[in-house]
């Protein structure tokens, strides 16, 4: 690791350069003065002691109250704790204040998502606020990141089918492993992930095999493409049922019949009636 990459991590976290170098030269040369600190990172006295200062102030270095002030690094386990929950506390605060200015509303636009960490968690709190039904198609690696996620809506009730790419379990869920994987996964150009929740909103997105960036990703709230979405992926889940030996896919596939959108009836396509009626 070179100082350049020390320095870009804790600029992440919000020290200024003198900063970083004051706190990197004291995890090596603790105790020292403030006029030492200065000569060995080459910057003036009084931005180092302003440095110090504002150090103290963050939790990120103890300064002795004697006479040579003699500053001493926080260990960096302890320094990352304090920030994180000094973090914690901030967001919690923020979203108390921002949750005031919040209205949500229907909104039929489809949106892009660049980045793979959004995508991931739009992911997870589509899958914290079901309630009825989600229905997923998860490559690997997006089943592994959210598979805790789809427990849990499991847990609260919520049904949850998905078809995946490897043999998978979830108690509760009603898992379809896709026996023609590999032809998928090597033809395939990324890592897919297929969600829609309750026939009110859905993800869709192809990302990099390794999931460090995204290829293309979409969203939307718009009702009648969330409830087509959820029949596409309940034919998608049915289909690779059926592909089973007939001696046991009979069954499970009339028992997946429910979960297409005219019997199971989703919230989404409870509104798209009441907005538009029916036949």
């Amino acid at each position: 690791m070179t100082t350049t990459d020390i320095l870009d991590a804790l600029a992440a976290l919000g020290f200024s350069e003198i900063e970083g170098r004051v706190y990197s030269f004291l995890l090596t040369g603790s105790p020292a003065t403030g006029y030492k600190i200065s000569h060995a990172i080459g910057k003036p006295t009084a931005n180092t002691y302003k440095a110090i200062a504002a150090l103290e102030a963050k939790g990120a270095i103890l300064v002795d109250e004697g006479e040579n002030r003699l500053c001493r690094a926080v260990p960096p386990r302890e320094l990352m704790a304090q920030l994180e929950r000094g973090y914690r506390s901030s967001c919690s605060q923020a979203e108390t204040l921002l949750s005031e200015l919040h209205e949500d509303e229907l909104d039929n636009r489809i949106y892009q998502i660049k980045s793979v960490d959004q995508v991931l968690e739009r992911a997870r709190q589509m899958l914290a606020g079901a309630r009825r039904i989600v229905l997923a198609d998860l490559f690997p690696q997006p089943f592994e990141v959210l598979a805790g996620d789809l427990d849990a809506a499991v847990r609260r009730g919520v049904e949850v089918a998905a078809k995946t790419y490897t043999a998978e379990e979830i108690d509760g869920a009603r898992i379809v492993y896709d026996l023609d994987k590999a032809h998928a996964l090597e033809e395939w150009p990324g890592q897919q992930l297929s969600l829609v929740v309750d026939g009110e909103q859905h993800l869709l997105a192809l990302l990099t095999p390794d999931l460090d960036g995204v290829r293309q990703a979409v969203w939307s709230q718009s009702l009648f493409l969330s409830c087509m979405h959820h029949n596409h992926v309940a034919t998608e889940i049915m289909l690779t049922a059926a592909r089973k030996r007939p001696s046991e896919q009979s069954a499970e596939v009339e028992e997946l019949g429910a979960i297409t959108v005219l019997r199971s009836n989703p919230p989404g396509m409870e509104q798209l009636k009441a907005l538009f009626g029916t036949n």
